[in-house]
């Protein structure tokens, strides 16, 4: 599986789309932290975790396009033929992706920091808390990145994997807005209201959207569900793969 993670890395070094999503998330967050500047707001949890919630939406764009090659340049049917496992193929494109988002997040997290560090917006002694804060952001990038691996990597057209992922990204941030609206409290009866709460956090969105309390006990609770979801949808995309009909 080495040869296989070796040669995505190489194709992912080489991706246009790729370094754009970097560039293009280096600059929004510049964009954003410049404009609270100039309104002379410069909040840590502003600065930190405003910008995080829309990463999945640019996750989806660049992974739709980096994933639909496999198929349409018959790549995927190559590695095949030369006797690659398709759980070695399944897997190494998702520690591909995981790769790329992480770059993407540390190319997003640097800006923020640098620009709270320029104005002494970050607190000594929310250390901890901002770091473990940043490792439950990643790990819902990392579950973006289980999800849309597990859509390009079973869906034959590179069209219809584009537009699946995006999809899936307005999806998951509507679905997990209209979770939060309903899990507040007073709106249904408690035993009704802890389902759609559980849904809003198991949501990659719904934990980003969460950073900004910097509680320990419900960042050790959303790390746990990103985990949870990304080995179960790995797991299934996985099964799934090592039965489709490749053609």
């Amino acid at each position: 599986m080495r040869r296989l993670i070796s040669a995505n890395l190489m194709r992912l070094w080489h991706n246009k789309a790729f370094w754009y999503s970097v560039l293009f998330m280096i600059g929004l967050e510049s964009a954003f932290c410049l404009l609270l500047l100039k309104q002379n707001s410069m909040r840590l949890d502003i600065v930190m975790y405003t910008m995080i919630q829309i990463i999945g939406i640019l996750i989806s764009v660049f992974l739709s396009l980096f994933m639909g090659t496999e198929y349409n340049d018959g790549t995927l049917r190559n590695k095949l033929i030369v006797g690659h496992k398709r759980s070695s193929i399944y897997l190494a494109s998702l520690i591909t992706d995981i790769a790329a988002v992480t770059v993407i997040y540390i190319a997003w997290a640097l800006t923020g920091i640098v620009f709270a560090v320029i104005v002494h917006a970050l607190p000594m002694h929310l250390t901890v808390e901002i770091l473990y804060s940043g490792i439950v952001s990643w790990l819902a990038c990392v579950s973006y990145a289980a999800i849309f691996n597990l859509i390009g990597m079973l869906s034959s057209n590179k069209a219809r994997t584009s537009i699946s992922c995006v999809l899936m990204a307005f999806m998951l941030m509507f679905a997990g807005l209209t979770c939060y609206s309903i899990a507040r409290p007073g709106f249904l009866p408690a035993s009704k209201s802890v389902v759609f709460q559980f849904l809003f956090e198991l949501n990659p969105f719904g934990q980003t959207f969460q950073l900004m309390t910097i509680d320990m006990t419900m960042m050790l609770k959303l790390s746990a569900y990103s985990l949870i979801l990304s080995i179960v949808l790995s797991g299934i995309g996985i099964y799934v793969f090592n039965k489709k009909d490749l053609k």
